[in-house]
């Protein structure tokens, strides 16, 4: 059955099929010619999958970012942050990082972040005179922090998967998200020091009036974070009704206090939401077909009890671990490799004695990485896609935004205490 399984899953992936058609069509065959189960057993747990109040949250959060961006939320929060960063030569590169970390807060998707920021970070790099291919990369790779930094699409997904604490992951990600956020600042200012592009002069002072001005405009937008987190950690609501919060918040400041959202843009908005949600749980519904056949075969023990028997220590298999997910996010977005990979490998974890939130936020910045990894990178596309240039092109200036992001997970992952401090301290 898992050979029939597994066989069927590699051709049609070789071929092109979609990954959540190849789960659901792998499975459907192994089911039918290797076992003897009703056919009733695939809708029923493909339905099954997706019966979760939790998962609830993933269009509602969709829909949340999407709302964001057409609010003109994102615009915001970039012109508040060029009159931080205007002074420092290269700011706009700054502001790229700053501006992608903060709407992370926002959104919860890395594709929304990328194109909220991108799509207006981009061109004024073009006009300036940017190089192109690091302002490309560089966007791409402040984009993958989107699922890191709380609410977190991925993050909910991990949870869900593991039976562990959304909110607890909520909080393990922040100082993650914002190391990762210094570290590709780092290679923006060693990039601006020994580029020999000559860029337009910066402001030579802080225009403060200004500053306030655009502060004020954006304060909505960085008050929606502090609401969402605050309020799951502190018991006020549920990580499914935050989502809902997030969706009458966006609605109200879009509407009604930017005025840029009309009744005549909300059937596109929620259409553009339920597209990228639909697609999510689908993948959703047909992987949990496949892990629950793969779970009955008891490959997951089998697998747990070999891998125990070769690795002693949880560095060991945080060794190993990583690079099976560097390598996997290759080739594999971030929500189907969750749904396949983690039934098989959290076992294993769980029998090493690592901390499931631990676990949990070294593999959302893991797969983050693939964001930008050729040849899949899904920010990396969006980035590409906005600035009109081409992944091979953009592929060499990755290289040192993508080992500052190893840096840090290498930091996380053997310094556990950089993720377990706040969801710790709040568990007190």
């Amino acid at each position: 059955m898992i050979t029939v399984l597994l066989l069927s899953i590699f051709l049609f992936s070789l071929i092109g099929m979609p990954i959540a058609f190849s789960l659901g069509v792998g499975s459907f065959l192994s089911i039918v010619f290797t076992s003897d189960l009703p056919l009733m057993i695939i809708p029923q747990r493909m339905f099954f999958g997706l019966n979760s109040w939790l998962l609830m949250s993933i269009p509602f959060f969709m829909l949340a970012g999407q709302l964001m961006i057409h609010g003109g939320m994102s615009r915001r929060l970039v012109d508040f942050i060029t009159e931080i960063f205007g002074f420092i030569k290269g700011s706009v590169g700054y502001i790229c990082v700053t501006a992608s970390m903060i709407f992370a807060g926002v959104s919860g998707s890395s594709s929304a972040d990328t194109a909220a920021v991108g799509s207006i970070i981009l061109p004024i790099m073009k006009d300036r005179g940017y190089n192109m291919k690091f302002a490309t990369a560089l966007q791409a790779a402040a984009g993958s922090i989107g699922p890191i930094i709380p609410p977190s699409l991925l993050m909910i997904l991990i949870g869900y998967v593991t039976d562990t604490s959304v909110s607890q992951l909520f909080l393990g990600g922040i100082v993650p998200g914002f190391m990762i956020g210094v570290a590709l600042m780092f290679v923006v200012f060693i990039h601006f020091r020994k580029s020999n592009t000559v860029y337009p002069k910066p402001n030579s002072d802080i225009n403060f009036r200004k500053l306030i001005t655009t502060g004020l405009y954006a304060l909505p937008s960085l008050g929606l974070p502090l609401i969402i987190i605050v309020g799951i950690v502190g018991g006020v609501f549920s990580i499914t009704e935050s989502a809902v919060i997030a969706v009458v918040y966006g609605l109200i400041m879009g509407m009604f206090v930017y005025n840029e959202i009309s009744i005549n843009d909300l059937p596109k908005i929620l259409f553009e939401s339920a597209q990228l949600s639909t697609i999510i749980l689908f993948i959703q519904s047909t992987a949990f077909l496949f892990s629950w056949i793969i779970t009955i075969n008891e490959v997951p023990e089998i697998l747990s009890n070999i891998l125990v028997n070769l690795i002693s220590s949880p560095s060991g298999f945080y060794i190993i671990y990583i690079i099976s997910m560097l390598v996997i996010g290759m080739f594999m977005e971030s929500f189907s490799a969750t749904i396949i990979f983690l039934p098989l490998v959290y076992p294993i974890a769980k029998n090493l004695g690592i901390d499931p939130v631990h676990f949990g936020v070294v593999t959302t910045v893991g797969w983050a990485i693939g964001y930008i990894t050729p040849p899949f990178g899904a920010t990396l596309f969006v980035s590409c896609s906005i600035s009109d240039v081409s992944i091979k092109e953009v592929t060499p200036y990755i290289i040192p935004l993508l080992f500052a992001m190893l840096f840090v997970l290498i930091i996380i992952t053997f310094i556990p205490s950089t993720i377990l401090f706040l969801p710790e301290m709040f568990a007190k």
